[in-house]
């Protein structure tokens, strides 16, 4: 008889432990499934993630590492300025992965002719509260921060919807020279309009500029809490926004641009790891102990964190099930193969082909197999976005309490909190069934039931017929 039709009969014959197999391929089936399922999704809600934060990097001073250190040696105080080369800023520029640069200067201001916005908390600690800031003798206490750039737009906080303009235009290479974008409520408050002209003093060096404006922006980021109500220049309603050219011409003694940071927008928000590989080569002579490359990594991490746990989880879960699904399949074909042993010794002692008794249990183990992959395909769907539903939701309420103490540069109500609280999280993920998840599954799937075929038919079939029948287990 042949073989295929022999594995046929065999099937229909054994109709419990052909069921037995069906269940236990399907359960490993679906948990494969779902596993990588869950891995496309999340690798898509990655993308997606990134792509949303936008492909920008910024060269900064690693303000959190300056501030543990501060700590530590006990200092007190707003840590001193620290300028990046412009050489080494323009040698990262020159990558072929940099689409355009915003370089970034910063310094603090008074004006005659403009009052900050204060708040009665503020104007009470003039004196020495606990929340005033202790200055250098000599120095004037500033009003307002100057905020020199390329363009607004290549900014972190107006990418991601925190700094808007609702009045005129945004500050770019293109605006005319001493312009300046100043906060809604600073105008209000004095009231000033766009194409009003403004003087300015520089703390730096004591020096004045006339600027008009021709935009007025506005914030969602809090004002300063308790800790920083002593300097309402850092408010963000009294943040002003000039080229880097105009604050350099008024703003320090040689009139050259002194950069604070640099914002590099990408070609493609996938290339964000390589690009910093290539940046810290191309810019060698920088020292990397003190700076840092931000790709907007904790809003990023905030909000694909939950994902990436249970992206995680769903690869161990692959490996689990296969190697443990693996050997219950190769126990379950060991015991079927010897309960038939004695029809293999018979088949071997008529002349049938060792090569044949074993085709007929890989097509006998292959056929249950296929139906359960059919079974597979079709309650995968639903079996994958339960188990992404039910991991999501408890990564998320895990990630939700350690967010909780978590607090960006300035403390709780610092700007760089402010900000990546408004970055929403993501919460929900949605599975799909392609053919790359399909072909993956019919691959491991493949692989467990012929190692599970091969290895006990082969560990029988080696002895000869005689061997077979005598042998008592």
């Amino acid at each position: 008889m042949n073989f295929l039709k022999r594995a046929g009969k065999s099937i229909m014959a054994r109709k419990g432990k052909t069921l037995i197999l069906l269940i236990i391929l399907s359960v490993i089936g679906s948990l494969v499934l779902s596993g990588f399922a869950i891995q496309h999704a999340a690798k898509s809600a990655g993308e997606e993630a990134r792509k949303e934060l936008g492909a920008t990097v910024t060269l900064q001073v690693d303000r959190q590492k300056q501030m543990q250190e501060r700590q530590g040696s006990g200092e007190r105080g707003r840590p001193e300025q620290q300028a990046i080369s412009l050489e080494e800023i323009e040698s990262i520029a020159k990558l072929s992965k940099v689409k355009s640069v915003n370089y970034v200067s910063q310094t603090t201001a008074t004006s005659s002719t403009v009052d900050p916005v204060t708040s009665e908390a503020t104007d009470t600690s003039d004196s020495q509260g606990p929340g005033a800031m202790e200055l250098p003798e000599g120095m004037t206490t500033p009003d307002f921060s100057l905020n020199g750039v390329t363009s607004m737009e290549l900014l972190a906080t107006y990418t991601a919807g925190t700094l808007k303009i609702v009045d005129g235009e945004a500050l770019t290479a293109e605006s005319p020279e001493n312009s300046v974008v100043i906060d809604e409520n600073l105008a209000a408050e004095n009231e000033l309009n766009v194409g009003d002209t403004i003087k300015i003093t520089a703390t730096t060096t004591a020096q004045s500029q006339k600027l008009t404006i021709i935009g007025l922006s506005t914030s969602t980021e809090a004002k300063s809490d308790a800790g920083f109500r002593a300097a309402g220049f850092m408010d963000a309603m009294n943040q002003m926004y000039v080229a880097n050219d105009t604050l350099a011409q008024f703003a320090t003694e040689d009139g050259q641009v002194s950069l604070s940071s640099a914002v590099y927008s990408l070609n493609d928000p996938a290339s964000i790891a390589a690009f910093k590989k290539e940046a810290e080569l191309a810019a060698s002579d920088l020292d990397w102990d003190t700076y840092v490359l931000d790709a907007n990594d904790a809003a990023y991490q905030k909000m694909v964190g939950p994902i990436e746990q249970v992206a995680s989880f769903s690869k161990s879960v692959v490996y689990l099930v296969s190697i443990a699904g693996g050997l219950i399949l190769a126990l379950l074909i060991l015991l079927s193969v010897r309960e038939r042993r004695k029809e293999m010794g018979i088949l071997l002692a008529m002349g049938e082909k060792r090569s044949k008794l074993i085709g007929q249990l890989l097509v006998e183990t292959f056929a249950i197999a296929a139906v359960a992959f059919l079974i597979t395909y079709a309650t995968g769907g639903m079996t994958s976005q339960f188990m992404t539903d039910q991991l999501l939701n408890r990564e998320v309420t895990e990630a939700a309490s350690s967010v909780a103490t978590q607090t960006g540069f300035g403390g709780p109500g610092g700007p760089g909190q402010q900000l990546l609280n408004s970055i929403p999280q993501i919460t929900e993920m949605t599975t799909k069934i392609d053919w790359t998840t399909l072909i993956q599954v019919a691959e491991i799937g493949s692989l467990i039931v012929l190692l599970s075929v091969l290895l006990p038919a082969i560990a029988l079939l080696r002895m000869n017929p005689k061997e077979i029948l005598l042998r008592e287990d």
